[in-house]
């Protein structure tokens, strides 16, 4: 019998991601359960992304998170760190000799769109569904994550129910959330509400009430494998790998911002070179797809007390980090914004 030399795995389906986005307007999704052992009861991750770096290999611009978490240090923040303190010292030098405000903001605004394509920006992933019953991951900034925990503590402390579970039981059910984004460019805001039908009550009057209604039952019996690993939507690099990546871009920005080029982040001589892509295009999350696996059918038990956690202290953990507030400052980065924010201080 001949020897088959090909690898089986690679012949199995590749699973493709589904991203859910918050689009300008309404957005109706409904939050699913924590999955997998690296959850630890959370149904989110917080993830700190900078999009501004090309990929040492790929040649594509794509994401790369910070290694605070892992590490806590992070070379991208010590990078728009030493930028802020250069964009001040600029800022100081011209107030001295007489520069207005506009002619400041225009000689920073090459350093500040540099800081706003670099600087990590934080999102908060979640497992999703939408209401044509497609599971996905949902990304909300902080403004939308700080409500939405609000308003899961609250349905908790109202039903004492769990608010993400794939029930819709009278004693056990979910609740639909609409994500409401409104505004352009920085002036963009974030909004969480319960999703609420109108319902005519016993005494004719019309009320509201909370949509609880069911989800797929494909979806209820096979989440495990329609579900996503929040703590593998981006691939994790060491400070060291993060750190040469960033060197070989910042050797590529510095040719058409020589103000990028700052202490610390301006040795070249051992620097990669950064590939050229065929396309351009980013990549969007992580480039290895997961494989599709299938699962035992199984109704999700209900319990009595609600175990989910929504008060992590990974959502502190970043606020004693360099520049923090640079970094973080918005959820929404507009190179003029940042640019005021040096002649506000």
């Amino acid at each position: 019998m001949a020897k088959i030399n090909i690898n089986l795995d690679s012949l199995k389906p590749k699973r493709e991601w589904k991203r859910h986005k918050v689009a300008p307007g309404h957005n109706i999704y409904r939050v699913l359960p924590p999955h997998g052992d690296s959850s630890n009861g959370y149904p989110y991750r917080k993830w700190m992304i900078t999009w501004g770096f090309v990929d040492l290999e790929t040649g594509r611009k794509r994401p790369f998170a910070s290694s605070l978490s892992t590490e806590k240090r992070c070379p991208v923040f010590e990078y728009v760190d030493a930028l802020t303190k250069k964009a001040e010292a600029i800022k100081a030098v011209m107030k001295t000799a007489g520069s207005s405000d506009e002619e400041i903001k225009e000689r920073l605004k090459d350093l500040s769109s540099v800081i706003s394509d670099v600087r990590p920006k934080t999102v908060f992933a979640y497992n999703a569904i939408n209401k044509a019953g497609e599971v996905g991951i949902l990304e909300v900034k902080t403004t939308a994550q700080k409500k939405l925990k609000e308003l899961m503590t609250e349905y908790i402390k109202d039903y004492n129910q769990d608010p993400t579970t794939l029930n819709s039981d009278d004693d056990d059910s979910g609740v639909w959330f609409d994500f409401i984004r409104t505004g352009e460019g920085f002036k963009t805001e974030y909004d969480v509400a319960k999703v609420q039908n109108r319902v005519k009550m016993p005494n004719g009057k019309v009320g509201f009430e909370d949509d609880r209604s069911s989800l797929p039952e494909n979806v209820i019996q096979n989440y495990s494998s329609l579900a996503y690993d929040l703590g593998s939507i981006y691939q994790t690099k060491t400070y060291d790998e993060l750190r040469d990546i960033l060197l070989a871009n910042v050797k590529e920005l510095v040719k058409t911002c020589p103000d990028a080029e700052v202490e610390g982040f301006n040795d070249f001589s051992s620097a990669s070179s950064v590939a050229t892509s065929s396309n351009g295009d980013n990549d969007g999350g992580n480039s290895n797809n997961e494989e599709v696996t299938t699962t035992e059918s199984r109704r999700v038990p209900f319990t009595s007390k609600v175990n989910l956690k929504l008060d992590s202290v990974e959502d502190d953990d970043f606020s004693n980090a360099t520049a923090f507030k640079t970094v973080v400052g918005s959820d929404e980065d507009d190179i003029f914004k940042i640019a005021n924010s040096f002649l506000e201080n």
